[in-house]
């Protein structure tokens, strides 16, 4: 055999051998580091990232009336620290208001109704879970008859250099709702603080977003309404007015910017500003004859020059609604055209997540969630009982590119349900890693081939949480292109652990992602690298 004959074939070979590497590793599925599986010392609320390969637990164990908060420390998937966490403010009794990490500290959050006032608290705890001595009071507020007793609520910025307290005072009839805020960066300076009401009724408001900037700014994102001319018996009170975006500082007072989504109505949203006050939103929005869900929007504007600098809109047309329905479902929506009720819509789709990426584009997921109550009356005893069905199906996700165009939209099938429980084991936990954008959640073992891979979309088994079919799927998008992979990523029959995507938690900042898994009364926590 000449030698140029020999070097063709393998230079042949090697190509295919390096195409075919390629082709099997082009969706490659994350590795998880599991640790091991472990006795759960209560139900586990909270997963609180640190630094690489650390991370704190949150638990309540006990009873519901006479249980208590327990907090572990894990590194490199191993506890090493752990304490009870008791909710005492100046010797008083408190309220659990939540838990976070601020500065590289463990924190709880506490409240509490004494003297004629509100009081909220942060607990630090240092390196060795020990509580401080002194617990720092972050803000305070006059209980008033005429209003309800409010509420507080806990945020951070994106780039974790500031974070405050928001506190809501529902009014009563005609008194309008309080807000109140108070920021500060991580060597505990207030730098921005205020009070406001509103200027419209209670019922005439829904608010979308907080929001604490990069630059320490407060926003509140909300939309408005109006009472609704048309009165009959099953059209809503109300009409989509307006969104508007306000920002407190001291130096301005309340600044109301007033933004107009093509006369569309906002169903939900999501919204992130820059040091420069560089504004962007997108969500979720419905025509104004419709109730259900027509489509998504970007928004990005300049708040110093009060203009819109991009938007964009895109319509899900009747062949994306109306992907995975069934032929029965398809035979219904017809009827109901038929009969002059309307196109076929999607329905209670709920934000849950954007991501903002480095090159100034924008990923977006959405959820189909909903709750139906079913009852069951024995009319022998005149007695009836409520069961609660809990409805996670499918994920819609989409791209933005830095131009303000969509680049995407995709659907994920998925049906999920359970009865009075909340669906602790449903919904999804959703991250960007190496060029694509993963999703994870509880399947059913009959969606996939002996291979893995997703078998029949128009035949979908809904989610089984069983040992002998419980599996988890790993759906994944190419964020350049839009192709859609899904496959097998957990067989419970091997893993022998059933996991709680809500629990997840995701760290970009570290670059991991924190599973989380239970078998009966034990648990395994495991980490992902994301690169």
């Amino acid at each position: 055999m000449s030698t140029t004959r020999i070097l063709l074939t393998f230079t042949l070979g090697f190509l295919c051998a390096f195409f075919s590497f390629s082709q099997e590793n082009k969706h490659a599925t994350p590795d998880i580091e599991w640790g091991e599986l472990m006795r759960k010392n209560g139900q586990l609320r909270y997963l609180l990232p640190d630094d690489q390969n650390s991370f704190y637990a949150l638990r309540w164990s006990g009873s519901r009336l006479f249980g208590y908060y327990n907090v572990t420390k894990h590194e490199n998937l191993k506890m090493v620290g752990e304490t009870k966490v008791k909710l005492v403010a100046n010797r008083s009794i408190a309220n659990f208001e939540g838990a976070s990490v601020v500065n590289g500290k463990f924190v709880v959050f506490l409240s509490d109704k004494r003297e004629g006032k509100n009081h909220f608290y942060m607990q630090e705890f240092d390196e060795d879970l020990q509580k401080k001595e002194d617990i720092t009071l972050l803000a305070t507020y006059e209980l008033d008859r005429k209003q309800k007793a409010g509420s507080f609520e806990f945020k951070k910025s994106p780039n974790g250099k500031y974070f405050g307290v928001i506190w809501e005072i529902p009014g009563k009839k005609d008194v309008r709702d309080s807000y109140g805020f108070k920021i500060f960066d991580l060597n505990m300076q207030v730098i921005n603080e205020g009070e406001y009401k509103l200027p419209f009724d209670p019922d005439l408001s829904s608010i979308h977003e907080h929001l604490i900037s990069n630059s320490g700014d407060y926003f509140i994102c909300l939309s408005e309404f109006k009472k609704s001319e048309r009165r009959t018996l099953f059209s809503s009170k109300t009409e989509y007015k307006a969104l508007h975006i306000y920002r407190i500082n001291d130096d301005l007072g309340l600044q109301d910017f007033t933004l107009d989504v093509d006369g569309r109505p906002v169903v939900a949203l999501a919204m992130s500003a820059n040091e420069q006050n560089v504004f962007t939103l997108t969500g979720i929005y419905s025509n104004n004859d419709q109730s259900g869900v027509a489509g998504v929007f970007y928004q990005k504007l300049d708040l110093n020059e009060e203009k819109v600098i991009q938007e964009g809109f895109q319509e899900f047309d009747e062949s994306f609604i109306t992907q995975g329905w069934s032929e029965r479902s398809l035979r219904r929506a017809e009827r109901r055209r038929n009969q002059g009720k309307g196109d076929p819509e999607l329905f209670s789709y709920t934000m849950r997540d954007v991501t903002f990426l480095d090159d100034g584009s924008i990923i977006g997921t959405m959820e189909q969630y909903y709750v139906q109550v079913r009852s069951n009356g024995d009319g022998r005893i005149d007695q009836s009982s409520n069961m609660y069905y809990y409805y996670y199906n499918d994920i819609i996700a989409y791209k933005i590119d830095s131009t303000g165009t969509f680049s995407w939209v995709k659907k994920i099938e998925k049906d999920q349900v359970s009865v009075n429980d909340g669906g602790p084991y449903s919904s999804f936990e959703s991250f960007v890693n190496n060029g694509r954008v993963y999703f994870i959640f509880n399947d059913n073992q009959e969606n996939y081939d002996e291979s893995g891979n997703f078998s029949d979309p128009e035949r979908l088994y809904s989610a089984n949480y069983s040992k002998r079919k419980n599996a988890v799927a790993l759906a994944s998008i190419d964020i350049e292109t839009g192709d859609l992979d899904r496959t097998l990523f957990l067989e419970r029959k091997k893993s022998n652990t059933l996991v709680i995507p809500k629990l997840f938690s995701v760290n970009y900042q570290s670059g991991e992602l924190i599973i989380y898994s239970v078998a009966g009364r034990k648990e395994k926590i495991g980490i992902v690298k994301l690169k």
